[in-house]
């Protein structure tokens, strides 16, 4: 039996309490975010740019909540390229099992490889255990400059991203 599975049968207040005292700290609102520089399954290199940027650090290919966050950020696609916002899926499979899920899912946004997981660590999406880390889903939003605007443990509503997006970009046109 494995680690998730032992976890998801304690009480949700054990489990609560377990994964504020071991799981790493996100990001936290106004920090400029780490740069990073990740490949995707078709050879492409990506890093943040100037625009808005959504970056979902998945933890499983299988797992059923991931492929549905995954699906939802693909059906708000367009939603997010009106507001300028690139959409980044990240985890440490290799090509062929990205592009497989990518193709499988319908994704058409980047699934870029963070092989070793050093991208996930600085993000406070892994934790680090002895044997193997272990990988924590975790959704971040950041504006042009890199400033998190939105971080969040797991798999937020894609509607309430983009709500967050719409708001943040009406705030900063405001104090221009």
């Amino acid at each position: 039996m494995g680690l998730r599975s032992t976890l998801r049968r304690l009480p949700a207040p054990v489990q609560d309490t377990l994964r504020d005292r071991l799981y790493p700290a996100l990001l936290p609102e106004g920090e400029t975010a780490p740069e990073w520089h990740l490949q995707s399954w078709d050879d492409s290199w990506h890093r943040h740019g100037r625009h808005w940027s959504v970056l979902f650090f998945y933890s499983d290919g299988a797992d059923p909540l991931d492929r549905a966050e995954l699906q939802a950020l693909q059906a708000h696609l367009a939603e997010f390229a009106r507001l300028n916002v690139k959409v980044f899926a990240i985890h440490p499979a290799e090509g062929p099992v990205q592009s497989a899920l990518a193709k499988e899912l319908g994704l058409e946004f980047p699934m870029l490889t963070d092989r070793g997981g050093p991208v996930a660590r600085m993000f406070g999406a892994c934790l680090q255990l002895p044997l193997q880390p272990v990988r924590l889903s975790a959704l971040y939003l950041l504006n042009p400059e890199r400033k998190v605007r939105l971080s969040n443990r797991g798999r937020p509503s894609v509607e309430a991203v983009l709500r967050s997006v719409e708001a943040l970009q009406r705030a900063t046109r405001g104090a221009m």
